[in-house]
């Protein structure tokens, strides 16, 4: 497990320790050495240091990384239990990818800065609050936690289950595979579920929301939602505002309430095995105006596009 907390903008893709192998060591001993190339200074902080030479510790045990550069502070990895030896061999030999995947390889802790990061996971199911900026977020293996925070952010799980949520700002959100919550949070999101059985919640703004494959729960929250079920037997809700639903192929329930606001469903199938689900307690009435049936409550409605109301059999409107 690693703490990762950056201090200005960085980029994971570009993240590279691999300059340290040539570094210069400074108040070595058994439990700190400075390491600087460039600009770039680390303080490595840890246990049973050995040292033979320039660069880092041959020997002993690292628990913290503390990174500047140019004299500012960058970023700090701390909570690690990473091999010294192993971490020498890394960056020593430039291998930057297996440096990553050492230091992140578990269930980690990674905090972005005020500014535009990109952020990423590897194996283990990491935590990751991407913190104010607009931030790209990928973490494809574990199962994950996932915050936008502020800004404009584009968040990406993997092939388990992941949680994720964009907060603040207009944000592009994919669960990827496996069965996961995403949710848009505040301001107009673009919410994709992808591959299994996921909960997308657009919640506040006008969203877009997308189930993707396997049955879903797609629900609009407030404001005018662009819904859609996608392939599976999904559960389609716009909430309040003045939604648009889509089902997709299968046997998709669209939820209205008396308070919903105009929902509009565009492919309501009878012959996919499609009905319209209700609040307990809600009053309604079916009448045709032309192509289409409209479900009319006290407040709400739900228009079927193009379905003549004489074709629905009596569990086309159930309550429940």
């Amino acid at each position: 497990m690693a703490i990762f907390t950056a201090a200005v903008g960085v980029d994971f893709d570009t993240l590279d320790l691999g300059p340290l192998g040539a570094a210069s060591a400074s108040g070595a001993s058994s439990t700190s050495v400075l390491l600087t190339v460039g600009g770039v200074t680390a303080q490595l902080t840890g246990t049973g240091f050995q040292f033979a030479g320039a660069g880092p510790p041959t020997a002993g045990t690292i628990t913290r990384i503390v990174v500047t550069d140019g004299g500012a502070p960058a970023y700090d990895i701390a909570v690690l239990a990473l091999p010294a030896a192993s971490f020498r061999s890394w960056v020593l030999a430039g291998d930057n990818a297996g440096t990553k995947a050492g230091i992140f390889g578990g269930a980690d802790q990674i905090t972005g800065s005020f500014q535009a990061d990109r952020l990423g996971g590897f194996a283990g199911g990491d935590t990751i609050n991407a913190g104010e900026g607009n931030d790209t977020v990928t973490d494809t293996g574990g199962a994950n936690y996932l915050r936008g925070d502020g800004g404009a952010d584009s968040l990406q799980g993997g092939v388990d289950f992941d949680d994720i949520n964009g907060n603040v700002g207009a944000d592009t959100i994919r669960g990827g595979l496996g069965d996961d919550w995403v949710v848009g949070g505040k301001d107009d999101d673009l919410i994709f579920g992808d591959d299994g059985g996921d909960l997308v919640y657009g919640n506040l703004g006008a969203d877009t929301c997308e189930g993707g494959a396997g049955a879903d729960i797609v629900r609009g929250g407030q404001g005018n939602d662009t819904l859609s079920g996608g392939p599976g037997d999904d559960f389609v809700s716009g909430d309040r505002g003045d939604d648009v639903m889509t089902g997709g192929l299968g046997a998709d329930r669209f939820h209205s309430s008396s308070d919903a606001g105009l929902d509009r469903v565009l492919d309501f199938s009878l012959a996919q095995g499609d009905r319209v689900q209700l609040d307990p307690g809600t009053t309604y009435s079916v009448s045709q105006s032309g192509d289409d049936t409209v479900i009319a409550m006290s407040a709400g409605q739900v228009v079927l596009v193009g379905v003549s109301m004489s074709s629905l059999t009596a569990d086309s409107i159930f309550i429940a």
